[in-house]
């Protein structure tokens, strides 16, 4: 998974980015975490505006179920587990994850 970042203010902290795939019962069946850029550029250096190629290998669980996936992607403080909140046009928070999209997976 290809993730292009680009930043409308200032990290004061290092974020730790979560790519997961929850299947059709609600249940996480596969992740990856890592802090951006392979942990080559941490949120902290961040430059407002720019864009920030950033890739993601997410392994599904062996035995997941078949069905549709959601593919939802967040960032978190690693020591406190806090999660980054996604707003709205207006700055608003609506959630703590941001839904990219879903995959179907058959047996």
């Amino acid at each position: 998974m290809y993730l292009v970042w680009q930043p409308v203010g200032a990290f004061d902290k290092d974020y730790t980015v979560t790519v997961q795939l929850i299947g059709p019962d609600g249940a996480l069946h596969g992740q990856a975490d890592a802090y951006p850029v392979q942990g080559t550029y941490p949120t902290s250096q961040w430059q407002v505006g720019e864009r920030i190629p950033d890739g993601y290998q997410v392994r599904l669980e062996d035995d997941a179920p078949p069905g549709t996936y959601q593919v939802q992607v967040g960032m978190y403080l690693l020591a406190t587990l806090e999660r980054l909140p996604v707003v709205d046009a207006t700055g608003a928070p609506v959630d703590n994850r941001y839904i990219l999209g879903t995959l179907e997976v058959g047996r």
